[in-house]
């Protein structure tokens, strides 16, 4: 799971091309080559630091007889439980840190006739709950640091900086915030900026440079502004 994990992630996140990524194994091999010459390497060059922790792993089966039926129901489910953080190396300061949860299921039905099965069970369930998990944490990591936007307008229509890697899909509604005045927390200093909703569109269109959408409620929608998926979870099939 975790070496399957680490690919994944590096995968997904280098596809939503938000990101050049330097993976631990090449910081392995490069502290090796700066060893080699009497140099030390580091990650001061690097804006973020993401670190995964795989919490929890379950893979089970369940079985259920349906003596009347004369079949068997077999059940397999894996749930995996992460936590990402994402680091800003200039302050050393964790600027997200968010826990994922992915469960997948997949069942079979056998006869009374049916063989054994001989061999172990296939990785199949395992590596599309490992690719769902790496796509959670690579668009939180792309939404944090570099948050979708509006990069274009044309009457009723707006593109987005996001592609169909980033976990964008056609029907979705996202909600559009234009930026506002710099405000600052009085009790951390923190600085972040005002967001004010002006309006919500609709993705109608994704492809591997970005994606588009069809305005459904406009009171200030410009080039710029920022979007985020609805938590209303509104969508249109």
């Amino acid at each position: 799971v975790l070496e399957a994990l680490d690919s994944q992630v590096h995968d997904r996140v280098l596809n939503t091309r938000r990101f050049e990524v330097l993976e631990r194994s090449d910081a392995d091999a490069l502290a090796t080559e700066s060893a080699a010459t009497g140099s030390a390497f580091t990650f001061n060059k690097a804006d973020y630091i993401l670190t995964i922790r795989v919490d929890s792993f379950n893979d089970r089966m369940e079985e259920r007889k349906l003596a009347s039926l004369g079949k068997t129901i077999r059940a397999r489910t894996i749930e995996l439980s992460a936590v990402a953080k994402i680091t800003e190396v200039a302050t050393q300061r964790a600027i997200a840190s968010t826990n994922f949860k992915v469960s997948k299921r997949d069942s079979e039905n056998r006869s009374e006739n049916t063989t054994a099965r001989v061999g172990e069970a296939s990785d199949d369930l395992m590596i599309q709950a490992v690719a769902d998990m790496a796509q959670k944490i690579a668009v939180r990591a792309a939404d944090v640091v570099s948050p979708a936007r509006i990069i274009g307008k044309r009457d009723k229509i707006v593109t987005i900086n996001r592609n169909d890697q980033s976990g964008i899909a056609v029907g979705q509604v996202w909600e559009v915030f234009t930026l506002g005045d710099e405000l600052t927390d009085p009790d951390t200093g923190e600085k972040t900026r005002e967001e004010v909703l002006v309006g919500k569109v609709r993705i109608t269109r994704v492809t591997p440079q970005n994606s588009q959408a069809e305005i459904v409620e406009d009171t200030g929608i410009d080039r710029g502004a920022v979007v985020r998926l609805s938590e209303s979870g509104d969508s249109e099939s």
